[in-house]
């Protein structure tokens, strides 16, 4: 029917641009896709805050001076809002969880705050923002899993990077009952709560229904999942049932704890197909002294027995490590402990940081002993020692075969693409090839070694 001349074809109103910028783990990256999926209705995203008319900042807590790099943003935006008077700045994340409405006050320009648990609640800050009201903080704890859409799984990622539609961040938990000296995440994020298993289930299948092939599963202590569930389901379990769905390819997860670690977790990850051969296992320190210190519950002796019974079975596993250096007390003994550890366990790669107090923390109100100098020159041994032990393990893999997910294009020549082997090593191929696409499975030869990544060319048609 054609339309008369005071008729009025409805139009879609035109989404406005949103644009986030996100500091630390992968749980942060996984509230801001959630963020993304929330504000859909409205925003759309936008790769530069030039281009925004709402602005987030996904702050993180843990390493040094996070505050700094929150205000030092907000100083950048006050410029902008010059230029674009209508746009809007939010601050989240873990430091917006910590200091709420302290933000508001030190750091102007900023429209609202929100912490680790009040996601759902943007849409209404927003707009009790453009209604004329103050700026608002809201950091109470309120339990979301309900409330909130599917994150990242129904978020179309594509437009943030193909590798996201390929790989989806899967969160299996929230919070953490550990209590470590150093960590503000207890604080932050809450005590441990774990999603319903038929929930991530449910997630998983509708990201591989839009293309997923690997599944990434999020939590602090992913092993001590289901632990908090009337009807129990542990980790493993979950592994299991991941795995059993149909179009999942991989699943990897981080972080699991080494005091959690039992036999059923070995025997899942060197014997399941689809778990991925890699583990991030955090480590902290090599001193037994220190561990105590950092509550971290467990001892260099356990923590070698778990990587000897991972290699002794698979002797390609790759294990990658978090370890913080000058921890109040840290003597050059127990620094040299943890270098030997190092040494022992060849890490395939490691994220270092020297140690800087957390407010609210019990380390913070330890003796420290030594000068941030000091601090920074044992930093810089690890992370010397651990590109040493890097380019060992890659140069192990030149002249070998194994299959790489392909999941972005190189970024230096879009022509050609990249992906990672289930060891999680980066592999670029030299020059374009027939039958390669985004999300397939090839089976390469390894050819070259770069600083941190590989080379290499296929070897048979891909899956």
């Amino acid at each position: 029917m054609s339309l008369q001349p005071d008729q009025k074809q409805d139009q879609p109103a035109k989404k406005q641009g949103v644009f986030i910028r996100t500091f630390g783990c992968a749980m942060n990256e996984y509230d801001s896709q959630k963020l993304y999926k929330i504000l859909e209705k409205d925003y759309e995203p936008v790769d530069a805050p030039e281009k925004a008319d709402l602005v987030l900042i996904n702050t993180c807590s843990v390493r040094e001076k996070p505050e700094q790099k929150l205000y030092s943003m907000l100083g950048e935006m006050k410029g902008l809002r010059r230029e674009r008077p209508q746009m809007m700045v939010g601050v989240c994340g873990c430091v917006a969880q910590q200091e709420g409405e302290n933000i508001l006050k030190y750091g102007r320009g900023v429209d609202f705050v929100f912490g680790t648990h009040n996601l759902s609640l943007v849409p209404s800050l927003i707009q009790l923002r453009k209604n004329g009201a103050p700026p608002q903080a809201a950091v109470n704890y309120r339990e979301e899993w309900e409330e909130l859409p599917l994150g990242f799984a129904e978020h179309d990622s594509s437009k943030h990077g193909q590798s996201g539609r390929i790989t989806a961040f899967i969160s299996i938990s929230r919070g953490c009952n550990k209590n470590c000296t150093y960590c503000i995440v207890p604080t932050t994020r809450g005590p441990e709560v774990s999603r319903a298993a038929d929930e991530i289930e449910r997630e998983v299948k509708i990201a591989v229904h839009r293309g997923t092939k690997e599944i990434v599963l999020l939590g602090q202590t992913v092993n001590s999942y289901g632990l908090d569930l009337a009807q129990r389901v542990s980790f493993v379990e979950l592994l299991e049932r991941v795995s059993a769905i149909s179009g999942v390819e991989r699943i990897r997860f981080t972080s699991p704890h080494p005091q959690e670690i039992r036999r059923d977790f070995i025997e899942c990850v060197v014997s399941n197909p689809k778990v991925c051969h890699h583990v991030h296992m955090p480590l902290q320190s090599g001193s037994d002294r220190i561990l105590k210190a950092m509550n971290r519950n467990y001892r260099r002796d356990k923590y070698l027995g778990i990587i000897e019974a991972l290699k002794g079975r698979v002797p390609d596993m790759a294990i990658t490590t978090d370890i913080i250096v000058g921890f109040p007390g840290e003597t050059e003994s127990d620094f040299q402990e943890t270098l030997d550890l190092m040494d022992i366990v060849q890490f395939e790669h490691s994220y270092s940081y020297a140690f800087s107090p957390r407010p609210g923390t019990q380390a913070a109100a330890m003796q420290d002993s030594l000068s941030h100098e000091q601090k920074i020159e044992r930093l810089k041994i690890v992370q010397a020692k651990q590109e040493q032990h890097t380019n060992a393990r890659l140069a192990t893999w030149v002249g070998r075969e194994s299959e790489v997910l392909i999941d972005n294009r190189n970024r230096f020549d879009e022509s050609c693409f990249q992906g990672r082997i289930p060891q999680n090593f980066m592999v670029n191929f030299a020059k374009p090839y027939e039958g390669l696409a985004l999300g397939s499975i090839v089976k390469v030869k390894i050819t070259e070694q770069k600083r941190y990544t590989l080379m290499a060319e296929p070897s048979i048609s891909s899956k």
